[in-house]
């Protein structure tokens, strides 16, 4: 259930960095690299951490719901998060930039400097 469920989550994010991509006009050549090394840390730090979490006793997971393939003691599921949040947050940082630069240009535009035009 919870594997189905971070699956259509990755879908979404996927649908959300293509769209900033698309829209930032950005090339998928020079966001690659960064976004794969971003993606191996996460993964990293996501296998570590919650290994050393479950080891601790800090929390478990009732296997009715999980897929029953683990990194360790980790759940799959738990490496769909990370990856999630890799995609989405440039996706929306993207989607959003551009109606960041008209708020900021409309508010320079609004403000009265005190100097006349120049002709």
């Amino acid at each position: 259930m919870f594997l189905e469920m971070s699956l259509l989550f990755l879908a979404a994010a996927s649908l959300v960095f293509l769209a900033g991509l698309l829209a930032s006009r950005r090339r998928l050549r020079t966001v690659a690299r960064p976004m794969l090394l971003a993606m191996g840390l996460m993964l990293l730090l996501t296998a570590v951490f919650d290994n050393l979490m479950i080891a601790a006793g800090l929390f478990d997971y009732g296997s009715h719901a999980l897929s029953g393939v683990r990194v360790g003691l980790a759940p799959i599921e738990d490496f769909f998060y990370a990856a999630c949040a890799v995609l989405l947050v440039p996706g929306l940082w993207w989607l959003t930039e551009p109606l960041e630069r008209r708020r900021a240009a409309g508010q320079r535009s609004a403000k009265p400097t005190g100097r006349t035009p120049q002709p």
